[in-house]
């Protein structure tokens, strides 16, 4: 692609007076067709600058996951993958994962739904078809409760919620990255890594918390148990909220 001497507007947004890069939305403003060499340079321009931002997320969230969080907040975005990105797109990879497995993804996250009524079979039969279904969204969607919770057990922080929020989306995307990689073991019959799953995202959601509030240890733990538990409380509520008004209208 060639490039002019001088750009009056940009083509993206129309700011006036940009030069090559500008400085309203950062577009490269080079002029001129598109050709494959540029098209390809800029497929290998963004692909590194994706993994670079990756890799230093992976690698600030398994040595010092609070201050890779801390760093973010504080303007340092650009060395890290977006947390509400990294999340979304660690949770989908996760449930893809168990779906190419054949696994049953309730299963793989620990959620038992039984009955031993036949009365009422049919009810729990279709809150856990909705669960199964949705629970990739609905997983997401009450994390925002836990970065509430987190706020509130750590008010004195000085934190606001967005920021408390960034934490649990880094936290949450790292520990089901390792989901990932731990769900084939359920292929093999171990059940128990769902367990283990639930000790790590606990582990490492005290050591977040612990680098991102620069609370002491045993502050930092016996909040982050409480949290724990509420968010897991909640998070129930929630399903329940949304599953059983679904299968009692389906159920008539």
């Amino acid at each position: 692609m060639t490039t002019s001497a001088e750009s009056v507007s940009c083509p993206n947004c129309r700011a006036e007076g940009a030069s090559r890069f500008c400085p309203c939305c950062g577009q490269d403003n080079r002029r001129g067709r598109l050709d494959a060499r540029s098209v390809l340079a800029d497929a290998v321009q963004n692909l590194v600058g994706w993994d670079t931002a990756l890799v230093r997320t992976l690698r600030g969230m398994a040595r010092a996951p609070g201050t890779t969080a801390a760093e973010f907040v504080d303007g340092r975005r650009r060395r890290y993958v977006n947390p509400a990105r990294f999340a979304l797109i660690s949770l989908a990879l996760w449930f893809l994962l168990t779906k190419l497995f054949g696994l049953d993804v309730m299963d793989v996250s620990g959620i038992r739904i039984t009955n031993s009524s036949g009365n009422v079979q049919g009810l729990v039969d279709e809150i856990r078809g909705f669960l199964a279904r949705n629970l990739q969204l609905l997983l997401y969607l009450a994390l925002p409760l836990r970065a509430f919770i987190l706020r509130f057990m750590f008010k004195g922080s000085g934190r606001n919620l967005a920021e408390c929020l960034v934490l649990v989306l880094f936290v949450a995307g790292f520990t089901y990255l390792l989901r990932t990689v731990t769900t084939p073991l359920f292929a093999f019959g171990c059940d128990w890594i769902a367990k283990v799953n639930m000790l790590i995202a606990l582990v490492w959601s005290i050591l977040g918390a612990h680098g991102f509030f620069g609370r002491s240890w045993f502050q930092t733990i016996w909040r982050v148990l409480c949290v724990t538990f509420l968010h897991t409380v909640g998070t129930l509520i929630f399903f329940a909220c949304v599953a059983v008004p679904w299968a009692l209208w389906l159920n008539g």
